[in-house]
């Protein structure tokens, strides 16, 4: 109960820091210099603005119940609920693969971390953490348009785009389980229970699946969450590479990066919106960590 109030605490004070970023004022000041009128961009802050924008965003929760208007005359909430499904889809298909496949990838690190094959265990896990994944990102895609043009894995044309982009979200995550998987499969070495499982002559194979494997999800599950937070920051920066058209890249629009007027428009509500719909996935994945501890019965105890 205690840790549960201290989580919420904590993404209240993530969720009003937020919107205190967001809201702080940002318009620049035009201004011209010399007798050549060169135009000179500055920006000066002032607490009357900060206070009204502050202001505008109470008041259209409050009487309006919106976030704010958009650049197309919608609010916010519209266009999140249009953007929002497309990335949740992606956000599914990472987070399963990145944990199914992870712990997979630990298991066979560790497997063959003595042999000859580790190479492709420890070694590879290493490499595919070291390079940036917008980088892999940016090779899948070049290799995809210029030797299999073909294959329309990023066209918004096919239905299972989102499943190329979930893949793709989830390479540097599911590196990152299967390095937990391997850590805490490996602090087991040695334990007392192991060496009981195997003078009653089970196999090293179910030593592991059976045993082993047990007592370390309660060492990975409590990765669930920064797990989470590392989805989400590779799909901020995935949507944007491919053009995928879900919540990341609305925000890049309603930043400015990525233009779809002539003159881009900073819409906070878009991020406020946004950046809540992210807070709640990451809570989402604390819960399901906490219901998956509590059906298997997951405790600190040794198997005897």
């Amino acid at each position: 109960m205690v840790e549960a109030l201290k989580s919420i605490t904590l993404y209240i004070i993530v969720i009003l820091l937020l919107i205190l970023i967001v809201l702080f004022p940002r318009d620049p000041v035009y201004d011209f210099d010399g007798k050549a009128m060169t135009p000179i961009l500055k920006y000066e802050f002032h607490w009357d603005q900060y206070k009204s924008n502050l202001l505008n965003f109470y008041h259209s929760l409050k009487d309006d119940h919106s976030l704010g208007m958009t650049q197309y005359d919608l609010t916010a909430e519209e266009e999140i609920r249009r953007y929002f499904p497309k990335s949740l889809k992606v956000i599914a298909v990472a987070f399963l693969f990145s944990i199914v496949f992870g712990i997979l990838k630990g298991i066979f690190d560790y497997r063959v971390k003595d042999s000859k094959l580790k190479i492709f265990g420890n070694g590879s896990t290493w490499f595919l953490q070291s390079i940036p994944d917008f980088f892999i990102i940016l090779c899948v895609h070049w290799l995809t348009i210029f030797m299999v043009p073909s294959l329309r894995m990023f066209n918004h044309s096919v239905w299972y785009n989102f499943l190329v982009i979930g893949v793709l979200v989830s390479l540097y995550p599911m590196m990152y389980i299967a390095r937990i998987t391997f850590a805490a499969i490996a602090a087991e070495e040695g334990e007392l229970y192991i060496q009981v499982a195997k003078s009653k002559g089970f196999s090293d194979k179910k030593v592991l699946y059976k045993h082993i494997m047990r007592n370390s999800m309660q060492t990975i599950l409590t990765h669930i969450t920064p797990l989470m937070l590392f989805i989400l920051s590779s799909l901020l920066i995935t949507e944007y590479l491919v053009g995928y058209q879900g919540i990341s890249y609305r925000v890049f629009t309603a930043i400015g990066v990525a233009r779809t007027v002539s003159w881009p428009q900073y819409e906070p509500g878009i991020i406020i919106g946004s950046g809540l719909c992210f807070i709640v996935l990451v809570m989402f994945s604390q819960l399901v960590a906490f219901i998956i501890r509590k059906s298997i019965k997951l405790e600190w105890e040794r198997d005897s």
